[in-house]
């Protein structure tokens, strides 16, 4: 997703985020941090990377819809808007039936068990959410205590959920929600102390860079590390550059031969 800088080792190496690792995913900033370009770049990678069989990516995108450039992917299932309460709550419903059935599948056993065993047969799901807080206004929180179920047992059976917001708290990430998310990534903030609630630490010798989109801070290994989010093409505004990607997924489309 980008390159963290190491000064203690005089290192620049590429960041990885692995939520089969690492779990559930907040990428925490203020307005206007790069919280959304961090998702597309994630993202892009992932469809990049991996083939459908492999992922199954949601969307729900709450805030400047700049992820609807993915939906020609053939990795993604769709995209929903705030206006699309019917597509939402099919979705919800859809998700319910799934984790049931992978319970029933499964046996007992975890999603690595089950690939282990069986190969790659039922693929990742990622439910990405770009503005969590909005998606919970827009819902009147209708399915918090559907998404606490995925983030509390979704991980166990191959489904991931990422978010962003701009911080913990009730009008964001409540904190029975928090305590789910495993890993957070941390944009810019208003203040050196939320740095430490978001990346759960006391002790922080490095703050991002002020005013730099995409820069921020978040563990790498046993540190704390400032690291600057990657963009998927050289492109002069972001409209040009959702076009690429438009145009990439067209490709991934057209060359997928599978169901």
């Amino acid at each position: 997703v980008g390159l963290f800088d190491d000064p203690v080792n005089q290192a620049q190496e590429p960041m990885d985020v692995d939520i089969a690792v690492d779990g559930n995913h907040a990428v925490i900033g203020t307005i206007s941090t790069g919280k959304s370009t961090f998702l597309m770049t994630y993202l892009y990678s992932l469809i990049h990377r991996y083939t459908p069989a492999a992922v199954n990516l949601y969307i729900l995108d709450y805030s400047s819809k700049m992820l609807g450039a993915l939906s020609g992917a053939p990795h993604v299932g769709g995209v929903m808007y705030e206006n699309d309460d019917e597509k939402v709550s099919k979705f919800f419903t859809m998700l319910e039936g799934i984790l049931k059935e992978r319970k029933e599948q499964f046996q007992g056993g975890s999603y690595s068990q089950y690939i282990q065993a069986n190969g790659v047969v039922v693929p990742v799901i990622l439910i990405v959410i770009d503005n969590i807080a909005a998606f919970r206004a827009k819902t009147d929180s209708r399915y918090d205590d559907l998404l606490m179920t995925m983030l509390k047992e979704g991980v166990g059976y191959g489904i991931y959920v990422m978010v962003t917001a701009a911080g913990f708290g009730i009008s964001e990430i409540p904190t029975r929600m928090a305590e789910n998310f495993r890993s957070t990534i941390c944009l810019e903030m208003n203040d050196k102390f939320a740095y430490s609630e978001i990346l759960r630490t006391l002790h922080l010798e490095v703050l991002p860079e002020e005013n730099v989109k995409g820069r921020g801070i978040a563990k790498v290994g046993d540190s704390i590390l400032e690291f600057q989010t990657a963009l998927c093409f050289e492109a002069e505004d972001d409209y040009k550059r959702g076009e690429m990607i438009k145009e990439h997924c067209r490709k991934l489309a057209a060359a997928w031969s599978g169901k």
